[in-house]
């Protein structure tokens, strides 16, 4: 990793679509990538493209499953879980399930759809885990946005930033944020507190991360900060699309097991066992 001001830097990663089915494509990056803990609490993000059903029924457990749907989204997905919720969101929303201990779900893109997001696992830590599950959503509409003459233009999806606050009250603090640098030149200073990391994606087009480190189409790169924090600088030259989260990290083991994700062996056994006892519920079938 490189260091720069209280903020260290990880390796580069770089993801390639690969087709899921006949209906999906997706893009991958694991904790495991960028070495340590510098993704904590981000387990994983697929980003992914989908316009097709993909995925059946399915449990997760010990994290919160996140999608992030970008504004080029044409149509809607639905997500229908088995404590009871059923909810239908699209281009710019967000959907939130908080799986706890532990949830059935899937979420499927409706009729010609074509859905453009990021999946996101973000941990819990063991004293969360246990929390009961949940699932919410917020309207693109909700989410502030910050502008500036320069070209940068930043829907704040969660968290604070530059005094616009997202109305999202996640199981723990995280910032999210969707940005475009619309010009070239335009450029982004995101603040980090100390023992948080900031995962940086570029969706399209190129980013320069504290104007040393270029990141191009489907990259992304970890910054950890040390006990004070400081800043993450983005520019482009060309324009770009990225996502910034950020939240403290967790300095505990990951214990993952496919959708399950735990820190001890012990726990994570636990789950499994509850879910193949269907403690976890079920979902209703989908009526399209």
């Amino acid at each position: 990793m490189s260091a720069a001001m209280g903020i260290r830097f990880s390796k580069v990663a770089t993801a390639t679509a690969e087709p899921v089915g006949t209906g999906c494509t997706i893009a991958q990056f694991r904790h495991d990538a960028f070495g340590g803990t510098a993704m904590s609490p981000f387990v994983m993000v697929d980003h992914f493209h989908m316009w097709q059903p993909t995925f059946d029924v399915h449990p997760h457990a010990g994290f919160s499953a996140v999608t992030l749907v970008f504004e080029d989204t044409k149509g809607s997905m639905v997500s229908r879980d088995s404590i009871g919720n059923n909810a239908t969101f699209g281009a710019g929303d967000l959907h939130w399930t908080l799986a706890g201990r532990g949830i059935l779900h899937t979420q499927l893109p409706v009729e010609s759809a074509h859905i453009h997001a990021l999946q996101i696992f973000v941990n819990l830590p063991a004293s969360l885990k246990q929390l009961p599950p949940d699932s919410f959503h917020i309207g693109r509409d909700q989410m502030p946005i910050v502008e500036t003459e320069e070209g940068t233009r930043v829907r704040v999806v969660s968290g604070d930033f530059q005094g616009r606050s997202s109305p999202i009250r996640a199981p723990c603090p995280i910032l999210m944020l969707d940005v475009q640098l619309e010009k070239p030149g335009a450029s982004i200073e995101v603040p980090l507190p100390g023992e948080w990391n900031a995962w940086v994606h570029v969706v399209q087009g190129s980013v320069v991360v504290h104007g040393s480190t270029e990141l191009q189409t489907d990259q992304a790169i970890c910054a950890s900060a040390d006990g004070i924090g400081g800043i993450v600088g983005l520019c482009t030259g060309e324009g770009a699309h990225c996502v910034v989260l950020a939240a403290e990290r967790i300095n505990e083991p990951v214990i993952s097991h496919g959708p399950f994700v735990f820190e001890s062996e012990a726990s994570l056994h636990e789950a499994v066992r509850d879910f193949r006892a269907g403690k976890f519920g079920s979902v209703a079938p989908f009526l399209l």
